[in-house]
């Protein structure tokens, strides 16, 4: 039994269901899919034989085994089937939706990449070092080399599935005289079936999924997407950016023009065959299946929590998602992000007031004047991450000194002994280092940290926040960094 919240469109999580599913078919199981929306992967797998159900009571079992992703519909399923073991897979960073519940069905827990591991372990309370990454496959058959590339590229498709890196790609291959079509959300296309398409491109602009079949068919690849920029994939960026499935994790550089056209120019066809041609092994669909399948007669062979401990988990998980008056109702507080989101869409992000304490306070004011990403929603006052990079954009409007940024953030180290080490960049150059350890749990600090003029820009300035351990033992649960507020002042030095 596999769930997943929707399968509606062709991208994403429903692409990755419905790989999943017709693998395990080929290999002789019977899976059966339960999603909350119909959509046309949802038909796709019902014309191929499979059994897909929106309501639980058309699922009749006995299941060996769940397969859940998102919380919602997991829930649901072992709720119906309480005796059947589980495993739950993370594949976002941020959505309320890809929460990792505490559940007794729950015996693994995974995410598709380290990062996403990392936030399994935080939302599920599970040792980090039992949760296990498991990278995304690629149907290698569907998606398979094309044509050579051109030696200087002609045609490029771009995925769309957000927005704010299409001006950037259209800008840069204009330079180069690169024509560009976009498929995606954002820009209202789809294609049917992208593995007929991509063989077609000399190069291709994507992030996750999507990237590691361009790079099947054994295209230049260029990891990016409205998040944020990676770069063009070579043999040493494909072991760096791997762990983290070519994901929100690697997208730590600015969007501009500038860099997209830097990262044309590394185009070598002949370093994509080498890069493709390792991915094709890496992530090979077989392969992919065989490790869950492995994964499932583990979970299937591991005992069962007690009675009196499924009840205690169940009565959390209800208490913690009853709908309630308070901010820290996740439907309640995405909906005020959203609003957020719609009135930052609608005037961009404000000109930063100098000499100002500007808050992430209960109504997230601060979206007004940056743009927080790889952070998540709004806690108690506090935008935070267990993530290895998260950022803030920002419009900085005209300047001709250096600034001072005031941070008032929190860390939440896991042990004493923990040693995080927090790097502070801007557009992309680092300009301050430090040090948290020597306590557990969260504790509350200022810290002042000088923005160089020469890095800055008037309109799109980031300021990339970048964790990593450097001492201590393998904690129990990842450490975490959040912002309450920050004010900006010229230096008048």
């Amino acid at each position: 039994m596999i769930t997943t919240l929707e399968l509606n469109a062709r991208r994403g999580v429903q692409n990755v269901t419905k790989d999943l599913a017709l693998g395990l078919k080929k290999a002789g199981h019977t899976p059966i899919v339960y999603t909350r929306q119909w959509g046309p992967v949802a038909q796709d797998l019902r014309d191929a034989g499979l059994q897909v159900e929106i309501n639980t009571d058309a699922l009749k079992g006995p299941f060996d085994v769940i397969h859940g992703h998102h919380l919602v519909p997991c829930a649901a399923v072992l709720a119906r089937f309480p005796e059947t073991p589980a495993i739950f897979v993370a594949h976002d960073n941020v959505s309320w939706f890809d929460m990792a519940p505490r559940l007794p069905s729950i015996r693994i827990y995974a995410g598709v990449s380290a990062s996403l591991a990392d936030r399994a372990a935080y939302d599920s309370g599970a040792p980090r070092e039992q949760v296990r990454v498991i990278i995304n496959g690629v149907d290698t058959e569907r998606f398979a080399p094309g044509p050579a590339p051109a030696p200087k590229p002609k045609r490029a498709l771009a995925f769309a599935k957000n927005e704010e890196h299409v001006a950037a790609i259209r800008d840069a291959c204009a330079q180069r005289g690169v024509a560009v079509d976009y498929i995606g959300a954002a820009v209202k296309t789809q294609l049917e079936d992208p593995s007929k398409a991509l063989p077609n491109y000399d190069l291709v602009f994507a992030s996750a999924l999507s990237a590691m079949e361009a790079m099947a068919c054994l295209r230049p690849t260029i990891v990016c997407d409205g998040r944020g920029l990676a770069g063009m994939v070579d043999m040493a960026r494909y072991e760096a950016w791997r762990p983290q499935n070519f994901g929100l994790a690697v997208l730590n550089a600015p969007l501009s023009a500038e860099r997209m056209l830097a990262e044309i120019d590394r185009y070598d066809p002949a370093e994509a065959v080498r890069v493709g041609e390792r991915s094709r092994v890496d992530h090979d669909k077989t392969r992919w299946v065989e490790t869950y399948v492995a994964l499932y007669r583990e979970a299937m062979a591991m005992p069962a929590p007690s009675p009196a401990e499924a009840q205690v988990q169940w009565a959390r998980h209800v208490e913690r998602w009853t709908p309630r008056a308070a901010e820290q109702w996740q439907f309640a507080h995405e909906r005020q992000v959203m609003i957020n989101d719609v009135r930052r869409l609608r005037l961009g992000v404000e000109e930063l007031p100098r000499d100002n304490r500007i808050a992430f306070g209960l109504e997230g004011s601060a979206t007004r004047f940056m743009e927080p990403m790889g952070f998540e929603q709004n806690q108690n006052g506090v935008i935070w991450t267990n993530g290895r990079v998260a950022s803030l954009r920002l419009r900085l409007g005209l300047f001709d000194r250096d600034l001072m940024a005031a941070l008032e953030y929190a860390v939440n180290l896991p042990q004493k002994n923990f040693e995080l080490e927090i790097v502070a960049a801007v557009n992309g150059v680092d300009i301050s280092r430090w040090t948290e350890t020597g306590y557990e749990g969260w504790q509350h600090k200022t810290r002042t940290i000088r923005l160089p003029v020469d890095f800055l820009h008037p309109t799109s300035t980031w300021i990339t926040f970048r964790m990593a351990q450097t001492g201590g033992p393998t904690p129990p649960r990842p450490p975490a960094f959040g912002l309450r507020a920050v004010t900006f002042r010229s230096d008048a030095s």
